[in-house]
């Protein structure tokens, strides 16, 4: 795209600049229309709220045929409200209502009248009143109210639910700060996020996603649910249970949006709009986010080679790179209600990605002896761009009876990613009076992958204890990508092809499934039995080296029960604030395309990772038993959890053998993993203003594997914990202090090292609608991952950083209206500025 070839701190300011005159121009003007005039009452004591309430339904008669003409009116008390008449279908809808408690009254002349009370509050705009039925067959529906704020996290049985806008220090930031905030999650070195340890699949608004946790704001993230043990109606992929995260939406009439912008240390400038704009039968939403930031970060790698436990040689390397990034994320959606029971969305999203990275690597190579064999230092730098586009048609149907509903999907998803790059080692003999010239290299990576998915959900509550899901998914992923390494020829003074780390390939990645869930209830005792079906075809060809290799499941009938995933959840109500629950699944984890592609995956001139081609999938059995007790200030969650992988996929490094002083890291299928542990996590006011939350998780694994002669076993305990402590001040300003750990964990060949930071943010609030932040993240600098690996072969140490402490401010501004005539003309009214304001 044309906006990366621009500096990028020139950019960063034009953005910057952009945000602060936004705020600039809207602030004054709120303050024009909220200012209180001169003898006048105080605004607040003037607001009035809008009238943007909606009933709709359908009328029918005891034959079920539709009624048309039916009186449908709403009272408050004698006086009439609002009204409509029911169309040829039978369908009615009240529009522009008030808030507040009412009776809806349907007649027709010839049929028992109908009247049944309603409460329309700012939290439950529109109700569907469902199929009203004139004569004897009358329907009463019960008063539905919702109008309480929404706490910090919300615990069920089955998932844990935490609501981002509490979450102070995740502000101005991306989904990876949110993620440090949520108990039982962490992230890996590489910012992917892990349930328990393990790798966790991501969802956006229930669905999987191609977008990585630095490339979704925080600021459009309205919740995070955490599913720990997935029912049959998810992936049977997800081995390390979901994180959905769940954007925000808008369904109330009028307009509203947010404006944000923000400025930290490290060059980090971030900016986001989000307008929502709804006036039925159409709803429009637009939202553009801009992020960019410095992020200077060090490491090291110290390695000892063995033979017989005696040492051979060291190398010692340390690392110093810049990494610049910048990202930009735009997306815009329209949908369409075709009648009261059927909506159609339209969405389309653009994420963009630059990234320029300048990496400085200084080694030294020893013998036996620690003397100086030779030493040097390696200059590498990358230029990185990417686009993801993701095209979105959903269709979502309602029935008169709650909860029934059916929903179908198709999106389009295409990456395009470049990234050349430019490598210069220098090497320095001590037995060589003068150094020759430096080894030149060109990497020139490119890739398209596209995705195409179809999925359609049917829920269907049979009655008030039973209901019966079910579902069919499609998912064809094919993807190309190119690797050219060339190297510089000092005598043909030219680049010339090195074949062995250049490779072409395609990939076709195809899973297809269905599932079924039914639910019910016996003896005051929940079941829900699910079983889910997936077939899945891979297929890699090295088209440079005439190679192909593919796996399917099930291949053959013999083996079909490969392809079978069944669930049993089991939970039982003890009383009202009490409940116990047993859940079983079983999953399956496909390796990858970097776990499978024989040939190498150039990391520098120590580090190689290769492929193996003879991988299979490995199978889990997981089970988890919960408990939930909910409390007089909090509530608190126990779980045990069990989980046993046969066929596990597990990383294996050795010394190559042609040169000792190169490791090669592969994977490879070990024979079993079990882990088992607890999981708890309780939230607390301990005094009135101030929150704890923590969560503790504790685990004991242990791993069986080998390759050739050599074992990869291990076993061990391992723990995580978080602390996340929010202290409300007056005059609506709060403090949020979180603190993580986590212990060092056993690895197949060694352990990785305890990693332990801290986050703050204090941020004031103005009437709701403007919010400054400031915020600290990794306030004691003390960020950093690292691993010892111990073989017959080499023992090594390595530490690295992937972002160092830094602090942002942000200012957030909310506006809106809520106006349920937004484009119809109407008379000027000297009272409107008081139903509209901003909320």
């Amino acid at each position: 795209m044309d906006t990366f070839a621009l500096p990028i701190k020139k950019r960063a300011m034009r953005h910057c600049l952009i945000l602060i005159v936004c705020v600039l121009f809207a602030f004054p003007e709120f303050a024009q229309n909220n200012a209180t005039p001169t003898g006048d009452k105080p605004a607040a004591a003037k607001f009035k709220m809008p009238n943007i309430g909606r009933l709709y339904g359908k009328v029918f008669d005891a034959s079920k045929a539709p009624v048309s003409y039916a009186s449908v009116i709403l009272l408050r008390g004698d006086s009439v409200i609002g009204g409509s008449l029911a169309k040829d279908n039978g369908e009615f809808s009240l529009d522009n209502l008030p808030f507040g408690r009412f009776t809806v009254k349907v007649t027709f002349l010839g049929y028992k009248t109908i009247q049944m009370p309603v409460a329309i509050t700012m939290q439950n705009v529109e109700q569907d009143l469902g199929n009203l039925i004139l004569g004897a067959d009358e329907t009463t529906l019960k008063t539905v109210e919702i109008d309480a704020e929404k706490s910090a996290s919300e615990m069920s049985i089955d998932r844990k639910v935490f609501n981002v806008d509490k979450n102070i220090t995740s502000r101005g930031g991306t989904a990876m700060d949110v993620m440090k905030n949520i108990p039982s999650v962490t992230l890996d070195a590489s910012g992917n996020a892990q349930l328990r340890q393990n790798p966790a699949t991501i969802y956006i608004d229930g669905r999987p996603t191609t977008l990585t946790l630095d490339q979704i704001p925080s600021d459009q993230i309205d919740r995070v649910e955490v599913i720990t043990n997935p029912s049959a109606k998810f992936e049977a992929s997800a081995t390390g249970g979901i994180i959905n995260i769940v954007m925000k939406t808008n369904t109330k009439p009028g307009y509203n949006g947010i404006v944000t912008g923000g400025i930290g240390t490290n060059n980090r400038y971030n900016g986001m709009a989000m307008l929502n704009i709804r006036q039925r039968p159409f709803g429009f939403s637009i939202i553009y986010n801009y992020s960019t930031g410095d992020n200077p970060v060090k490491g090291y790698t110290n390695r000892t080679s063995l033979l017989n436990g005696t040492p051979t040689g060291f190398l010692n390397s340390g690392d110093n790179s810049d990494f610049k990034q910048t990202f930009q994320m735009g997306t815009a959606s329209m949908d369409y209600s075709i009648n009261n029971r059927n909506v159609i969305t339209l969405s389309q999203s653009i994420v963009a990605g630059d990234f320029l990275t300048h990496d400085v690597q200084n080694f030294t190579y020893l013998d036996q002896n620690q003397n100086l064999l030779n030493n040097g230092n390696r200059t590498a730098d990358t230029h990185t761009q990417f686009q993801n586009y993701t095209t979105k048609l959903q269709y979502k149907k309602t029935f008169p009876k709650k909860g029934r509903e059916l929903t179908a999907d198709m999106n389009y998803n295409t990456i395009t990613a470049k990234s050349p790059s430019n490598f210069s080692t220098q090497v320095y003999d001590p037995t060589i009076p003068q150094a020759g010239p430096p080894a030149l290299q060109i990497n020139d990576g490119r890739s398209v992958s596209q995705i195409y998915t179809f999925q359609s959900d049917y829920v269907n509550p049979i009655n008030d204890s039973t209901k019966l899901e079910m579902g069919i998914r499609a998912n064809y992923r094919p993807v190309t990508q190119y690797l050219d390494v060339s190297e510089y020829n000092y005598t043909s003074l030219s680049y010339l092809a090195d074949t062995t780390l250049t490779s072409h390939y395609k990939i076709k990645d195809l899973v297809s499934a269905a599932y079924i869930n039914y639910s019910t209830r016996w003896k005051k005792i929940d079941f829900m039995l699910g079983m889910r079906f997936e077939d899945s075809y891979y297929q890699g060809v090295l088209s440079d080296k005439n190679a192909t290799f593919s796996y399917q499941y099930p291949s053959s009938a013999d083996n079909v029960m490969n392809a079978l995933f069944p669930s049993l959840f089991i939970s039982k109500t003890l009383n009202s604030k009490q409940q116990i629950q047993f859940n079983v699944s079983r999953k399956l984890n496909r390796p990858n395309y970097r776990q499978m592609m024989p040939f190498i995956f150039f990391s520098d001139k120590s580090n190689y990772t290769i492929g193996n081609p003879n991988l299979t999938p490995e199978f889990i059995t997981m089970g988890e038993i919960n408990f939930s007790q909910q409390l007089n200030k909090g509530n608190f969650l126990f779980s045990l959890f069990y989980r046993n992988t046969t066929n596990p996929l597990t990383p294996f490094s050795y010394s190559s053998p042609a040169d000792q002083t190169i490791l090669i890291t592969t994977t490879i299928n070990g024979k079993q993993s079990n882990t088992g542990g607890a999981d708890m996590t309780l939230k607390y006011e301990l005094f009135k203003g101030f929150e704890a939350t923590w969560n503790i998780n504790a685990f004991y694994t242990v791993i069986d594997a080998s390759y050739g002669t050599t074992s990869v076993s291990n076993q061990g305990f391992n723990y995580t914990t978080k602390l996340n402590l929010v202290y409300h001040f007056p005059k609506s300003i709060n403090l949020q202090v979180s603190g993580n750990y986590e212990s060092p964990k056993v690895i197949p060949q060694g352990t990785n090292n305890a990693l332990y930071f801290a986050d703050c943010g204090l941020s004031k609030d103005y009437h709701k609608f403007l919010v400054f932040t400031l915020s600290v993240s990794d306030i004691f600098d003390t960020k950093s991952r690292g691993s010892h690996l111990a073989t017959d072969m080499y023992v090594q140490d390595m530490l690295m950083r992937r972002e160092v402490r830094y602090a942002k401010f942000t200012v957030l501004l909310r506006f809106g209206k809520a106006d349920a005539s937004l484009f119809k003309r109407k008379a000027p009214d000297k009272q409107q500025s008081d139903e509209g304001g901003f909320f």
